[in-house]
């Protein structure tokens, strides 16, 4: 006989697998309200967790149902929907880590842009939901005398059942931790990588600095100038040639040294002689590293960390029950049990926790304007030397800085 919870933990069970999924699913929709309708937070960096809050939104669905799935019975359609539901959605999140995973890996070792991991994205959408739709369809069709169906009663809800325990371990778990292992073998080396450029990038493992690299951006501009003699106008005036030996040989004519930024930071800086072009070479230095597609890039790269971590504060006790239910079949562990329905239903609560880690200045924005104040964010308030600019969806003019510095203009 399958074991079954008494009657008091059936109802905190079902009443705590309610109260956060209702919790994640506010959080969920301010995700792909946000995302959807203001360009301040519909940034590369928030774009695969937009992705994955769908399935997170599917997730909900199944915990808000709960135990009135297996209530129903296993044949009615009430539990065979949540079934589905649940083998479609429960893994969602561990495919996104991979694809993010797998970004991090295109980013720190093959020189990825934002703009080449936007091209992935479509591919990352069949293959993440499209992986878990084709076994999810195929158990709705399958029914033995002695098993019966696959979705029925799984003490939390309605999903693989019992009888056919054996495919959540080979058709989810197994794929998910696999998945899980080499996103962690990626985030190894990359966090290696971050180690070894830890002074150049500095505040990148900070998740409440939201951006790290704004107060550090530096253009290198190469002017050519182009000149003719031509005689005086003056046919009376008389030009007198200067003995070059007079002349500094460190004085460039054509040097320009151009610096915005704060007043006081600016008189600290002193004037280098300009050098030749061939010197300016890109390295992998904070100023060198983080161009402007670039630092996207490392962003995002810390975004797809924290999304990893939370994922695993999901899934960690979640095996742990099912690697007990394996060991003990008759018997049941509350504590393991009620854990593993608070982690589930939280999956949205926690990314949406990440995006606004990583929006905090759109989330103050938004805060402000639903309180009808005048909201001055402190890259606006800092300076009259704006420089830096960037077009938003509705083609306004944004700053994306609140100092840049413009050296080494070299006349040739």
């Amino acid at each position: 006989m399958a074991p079954i919870l008494t009657p008091e933990q059936h109802l905190v069970m079902a009443l705590t697998e309610r109260l956060i999924s209702g919790l994640s699913i506010i959080g969920i929709l301010f995700i792909i309200l946000t995302y959807s309708f203001s360009s301040a937070f519909s940034k590369p960096i928030n774009r695969l967790v937009f992705y994955a809050s769908w399935g997170n939104l599917g997730l909900c669905i199944v915990a808000l149902i709960s135990m009135d799935g297996p209530d129903a019975g296993e044949d009615s359609p009430l539990c065979q929907f949540q079934g589905f539901m649940a083998q479609l959605f429960l893994g969602v999140d561990a495919y996104w880590a991979f694809c993010m995973a797998i970004n991090i890996y295109l980013v720190f070792f093959r020189s990825y842009n934002t703009k080449q991991l936007r091209g992935l994205d479509h591919k990352y959408v069949i293959v993440c939901y499209g992986f878990a739709l084709i076994p999810s369809i195929i158990y709705l069709f399958i029914e033995t005398e002695d098993r019966g169906k696959i979705y029925g009663g799984a003490i939390l809800w309605c999903w693989v059942s019992n009888e056919w325990s054996f495919l959540r371990i080979a058709v989810l778990y197994v794929f998910m931790w696999i998945a899980v292992l080499i996103a962690i073998y990626i985030y190894i080396m990359a966090g290696r990588d971050v180690w070894r450029k830890r002074h150049a990038l500095k505040g990148f493992l900070n998740p409440f600095n939201e951006d790290p690299f704004a107060k550090h951006v530096t253009m290198t501009t190469s002017v050519t100038i182009r000149s003719e003699s031509r005689k005086p106008s003056m046919p009376n005036l008389r030009v007198r040639e200067v003995d070059e030996s007079h002349v500094d040989p460190n004085y460039d004519a054509y040097s320009v040294n151009i610096e915005i930024g704060q007043l006081d930071q600016r008189r600290e800086m002193p004037r280098r002689p300009s050098r030749p072009a061939v010197f300016n070479i890109p390295s992998l230095t904070r100023s060198a590293a983080l161009s402007e597609e670039n630092a996207d890039a490392f962003l995002y790269a810390r975004v797809a960390f924290l999304f990893f971590i939370a994922l695993l504060i999901t899934w960690v006790p979640s095996s742990v029950n099912r690697a007990y239910a394996l060991a003990h079949p008759e018997t049941i562990d509350f504590p393991l049990n009620f854990t593993s329905a608070v982690v589930f239903s939280s999956q949205g609560l926690l990314n949406c926790a990440v995006y606004m880690a990583t929006s905090q200045s759109a989330c103050r924005k938004l805060w402000a304007k639903l309180l009808r104040r005048d909201y001055v964010s402190p890259k606006e308030s800092f300076t009259p030397y704006p420089v830096g600019r960037d077009e938003d969806r509705s083609g306004r003019q944004r700053l994306d800085s609140d100092a840049t510095s413009i050296t080494n203009l070299t006349a040739r």
